[in-house]
């Protein structure tokens, strides 16, 4: 866990943000198609987050990958010493994908990168779908 390798699977929900894009995409790629679409997970620890925390930041992005009917691959963690070292490990996996998703339990999550709102935008106008847990 937290090795940044992506080994440790969950799932979450989905904000309302990003609903319109991954309604698109759902129903337009994958499950038109019959397959399953892979999505991988991003956590960014903070200073005083404890176990509990971790384990409910890993559920929200389990139980929204499940409701979205996605297949979760990774929960890639950010750890404090090593930061943005999780970070890069996702998106070099995830530009490797042939539909591109991060689910995170939150928009600061992506601060390690810049101001949260403009991380997404970045990654979005790459291809990647980003889905925030609300």
């Amino acid at each position: 866990m937290g090795d940044g390798q992506g080994t440790d699977c969950d799932r979450v929900r989905v904000g309302p943000a990003t609903a319109g894009t991954f309604a698109r995409l759902t129903t337009d790629d994958h499950r038109k198609r019959g397959d399953i679409m892979q999505a991988r997970g991003y956590i960014r620890k903070h200073f005083l987050m404890n176990e509990a925390e971790l384990a409910r930041a890993r559920k929200a992005i389990v139980d929204t990958a499940r409701q979205l009917g996605v297949q979760l691959t990774a929960i890639h963690v950010e750890e404090i010493e090593t930061s943005p070292e999780a970070l890069h490990d996702l998106l070099a996996a995830v530009m490797k994908d042939e539909q591109k998703m991060i689910i995170a339990p939150g928009t600061h999550h992506f601060e390690v990168a810049g101001e949260p709102a403009s991380v997404i935008k970045r990654l979005e106008g790459n291809g990647i779908t980003v889905v925030v847990v609300q």
